[in-house]
């Protein structure tokens, strides 16, 4: 059973490590608060203080000192990662012309705040705002955590454990070339790179009984259109292809595999999904049967319109010839084979 000891834990760990980053990054002069941030920090507010605040930019933008605030209680915050008294004073100054709005207004700065502040008289009266009670960093949001009933607490949990990866890759430091840590470039499968050099073994299995009626540059266009197709395609989706084409069966020279035996052979999750990558590449399409005895089936293709109207039988026969591993051409894109 998960405790209310785990819950506080797992929170101040990680709102102290947000606090952390933003003050690295105010020490490299980076103090924009990003959208994100603000309303991550409304949701912790509302649940901690029972509020129900807004982002105040959706109605104005840029709304001059504050950004979240809840009108029925006529509570406002401003939250930045700035925690000088010039920050202060300035967010006050620009708040008065909604002091009858809000009259209780609060700064959460998202670093360590200052141990103290001289705040201008006539711009702290309006709002009775007192430093030690208004001015708050993340330790005012851990104390108020403390004391939450159960039942908030853990959807505070709940929240902070669900939105905290993405807050800490807003506050991530770019290196010197703008670089991020967190790089959407590792979560995508690069564009493979095809091994091919030509086809000159391969065209001369084609003609080693009689003369072959396609050109070596006819064929190698043919290679390089399937190539690209190949390309475009994901790995996963190279791997299907491979599958099918080697489960497959032939009708004379077209390759084909039964849609219910398929169905009964494979239960990868998506293969639907599958099917339709390579029907929009060309590769295969579905043939609805012609009876109500007769089955459907997937028709494979290589190249759609290729010169040779027989360049799959041919290519799978040089395949099975020469012992070459399907996957590897396939799948890795090694054709270093037919040359």
């Amino acid at each position: 059973m998960i405790t209310r000891g785990y819950f506080i834990g797992q929170i101040i760990d990680e709102l102290t490590a947000i606090s952390h980053q933003v003050k690295a990054r105010a020490g490299l002069q980076l103090y924009d608060i990003n959208r994100y941030l603000e309303d991550f920090f409304k949701d912790i507010l509302n649940i901690i203080l029972d509020l129900k605040l807004i982002n105040l930019n959706d109605e104005r933008s840029n709304n001059p000192g504050l950004d979240l605030g809840d009108k029925e209680r006529g509570i406002a915050f401003q939250v930045t990662s700035t925690k000088t008294r010039e920050k202060v004073n300035n967010t006050l100054e620009k708040a008065a012309s909604q002091k009858d709005l809000f009259p209780t207004i609060y700064i959460l700065i998202l670093q360590e705040k200052q141990n103290q502040y001289t705040l201008k008289e006539e711009l702290t009266k309006p709002f009775n705002f007192n430093e030690k009670e208004h001015i708050w960093d993340i330790d005012n949001i851990l104390k108020e955590v403390m004391s939450l009933p159960i039942e908030r607490l853990q959807n505070l949990y709940d929240l902070v454990s669900k939105e905290v990866a993405r807050v800490k890759i807003e506050l991530e430091i770019p290196d010197e070339n703008g670089n991020y840590q967190t790089n959407i470039n590792s979560y995508i499968e690069q564009i493979p790179r095809e091994q091919f050099k030509g086809i000159t073994n391969y065209y001369g299995f084609l003609n080693k009984e009689s003369q072959y009626e396609k050109t070596l540059k006819e064929v190698d266009e043919d290679f390089k259109k399937f190539i690209k197709t190949l390309k475009k395609l994901p790995r996963i989706t190279r791997q299907f292809y491979t599958f099918i084409l080697e489960r497959g069966e032939w009708d004379e020279t077209n390759r084909f595999i039964n849609f219910d035996y398929l169905n009964r052979i494979c239960n990868f999750p998506d293969k639907e999904g599958e099917l339709r990558l390579l029907q929009g590449a060309g590769l295969c399409y579905l043939q609805e049967p012609h009876s109500r005895e007769d089955c459907a089936t997937i028709q494979i293709e290589m190249v759609p319109d290729a010169k040779s109207i027989e360049f799959t039988w041919e290519f799978l026969d040089y395949i099975k010839e020469k012992n070459i591993s399907l996957d590897k051409v396939i799948v890795s894109l090694d054709f270093s084979d037919f040359n």
